[in-house]
């Protein structure tokens, strides 16, 4: 060790750290070596490079990253506000869009967040369990609890009690975070946030209200088309599967179950799932008698029973017209695009690779098939 230390030209405890694995390979350690045994200096670099990645934990700094989402359609706090105020249905469809912007934009092993006829379950009325996180959602266990009412604070003051009321042992408090969420503007937030955290009841606290909600959207064009929807301004370009279903079953001269596509879902099941484990090389194809029976199909087998399939129907985003799949494309795109038209299709083949789904009419299944 020591006649080694000096041909390399550094002191004998700190070539005895380097080579029992307590100190990384520099640059100016990895010269020296290639010099006094020819060994690599840029090969030894990768090696240490590569062990970093592999043992590497997330940053405080990479789950505050925000990814580059090209602008698409722009909500600002008021709109939640509005929607809030003006929509009886509000609470239960706060659910959905919370779940469609965590499943969205972050990469969640779990996440519950029973709305629309579930909205009233008892329990917490959200759950993620998330291996990283970001910005919006907390790595580890996330207990969420969100409010329409006019007074934010009243609310959250209540959930928060009644969970920790709920959750007596400490043990398990301490490995959760506590979230409250609010469409409404919340001016006295950062301090309740600050007062409840230094209780050291949960593992962490956090509340968003309509401005973080107009930040978050800003990061996922599926919650985007979403809201459009919702908030009852319908693009040309862009639309949700969320209503897909009820929008074709209501053509129909009477109420369609939607067992109607059993077999069909359970034909095309795995494959469609071997399709999205794969590298988005080439489109998912389904050929249909329309448009409108295509995303009806899709939003079938997509349920939202399915932990991954329901990850996946919240990520999709309905590419209706030109323009905006080409604009969108340039920025993260960590949504799964499905092309209507002939145009969006022929702007599919020339963007870069991405997980999408094509319709095509069933004269053209011979096609489909291959």
């Amino acid at each position: 060790m020591t006649k080694a230390a000096e041909l390399v030209g550094v002191g004998r405890p700190a070539f005895s750290n380097f080579l029992n694995g307590k100190a990384a390979a520099t640059p100016e350690m990895a010269a020296r070596l290639e010099v006094a045994f020819e060994l690599e200096a840029g090969r030894l670099l990768a090696m240490q490079a590569a062990f970093d990645a592999a043992h590497a934990t997330p940053s405080a700094a990479g789950l505050s990253a925000r990814r580059y989402v090209v602008p698409l359609l722009g909500f600002s706090a008021n709109h939640f506000e509005s929607w809030v105020t003006n929509n009886l249905r509000a609470r239960s469809r706060f659910a959905v869009l919370l779940r469609t912007l965590v499943n969205s934009t972050a990469a969640p092993s779990k996440s519950d967040f029973p709305g629309n006829d579930d909205a009233e379950r008892p329990g917490w009325d959200g759950w993620t369990e998330c291996e990283l996180g970001n910005p919006w959602v907390p790595r580890g266990d996330a207990g969420w609890e969100f409010g329409t009412d006019k007074d934010p604070r009243g609310k959250a003051d209540g959930d928060y009690a009644k969970r920790v009321k709920a959750i007596a042992s400490p043990a398990e408090r301490s490995q959760t975070t506590f979230v409250f969420v609010t469409p409404r503007r919340w001016p006295g937030k950062a301090d309740w946030v600050k007062k409840k955290a230094a209780e050291k009841t949960w593992r962490d606290v956090r509340a968003y209200d309509a401005s973080d909600l107009e930040q978050w959207a800003a990061q996922s064009v599926s919650a985007q088309a979403w809201l459009a929807d919702e908030f009852g301004l319908p693009t040309r370009e862009v639309a949700s599967l969320d209503d897909a279903w009820h929008a074709w079953g209501a053509t129909a001269t009477s109420i369609m179950p939607a067992t109607l596509f059993d077999t069909a879902v359970a034909a095309a099941k795995p494959k469609f799932l071997k399709w999205l484990g794969a590298p988005a090389e080439r489109p998912f194809v389904l050929a249909s008698d329309s448009h409108e029976e295509a995303l009806a199909f899709l939003s079938v087998l997509l349920p939202g029973g399915d932990a991954q399939l329901a990850r996946t129907r919240d990520r999709v985003v309905v590419f209706k017209a030109p323009g905006a799949l080409t604009k969108l494309v340039k920025g993260a795109t960590d949504f799964v695009a499905v092309a209507l038209s002939d145009e969006v299709q022929q702007e599919l083949a020339a963007a870069r690779p991405l997980h999408a789904v094509v319709v095509l009419p069933k004269s053209l299944s011979d096609y489909a098939s291959r």
